[in-house]
């Protein structure tokens, strides 16, 4: 698979899952948790998969650290957001609770979809060469 089409396949992976986890937020009375977790994990994963895109072309020998270190930033740019909305509705204690049960499982379902994704991606380019 080429780097276009690996692209194409991930963005449409994760705004498909974003939109299905939208919808189930929305169903189960959470759509502000639901809209805020699927714009922040779109928005990380575009970021993530471009990083990818340019890296693979330049130095692919250096993807894992990639992996690595883009896994990280982006665990502290959830952490951030969480903190934010902590600090926003302080008051509020439930809608904190349900926005970081919503929140968190957005995370780990992207996390699992982003280790699936780059899993085969990789074994498929080792199979190639």
């Amino acid at each position: 698979m080429d780097d276009k089409k690996t692209v194409c396949w991930y963005t449409a992976g994760v705004v498909s899952l974003s939109i299905f986890m939208f919808a189930g937020s929305v169903l189960a009375g959470m759509s502000g948790a639901g809209l805020i977790s699927s714009v922040f994990h779109v928005v990380c994963s575009l970021i993530y998969i471009y990083g990818w895109q340019a890296l693979v072309r330049r130095s692919p020998e250096i993807l894992p650290k990639y992996f690595l270190a883009a896994s990280a930033l982006r665990l502290m740019a959830a952490a951030m957001v969480l903190l934010v909305f902590c600090v926003v509705n302080r008051g509020d204690i439930e809608s904190i609770k349900w926005f970081a049960m919503v929140f968190i499982i957005f995370y780990l379902v992207i996390l699992a979809f982003d280790a699936i994704f780059f899993a085969k991606v990789s074994n498929n380019k080792k199979v190639t060469k």
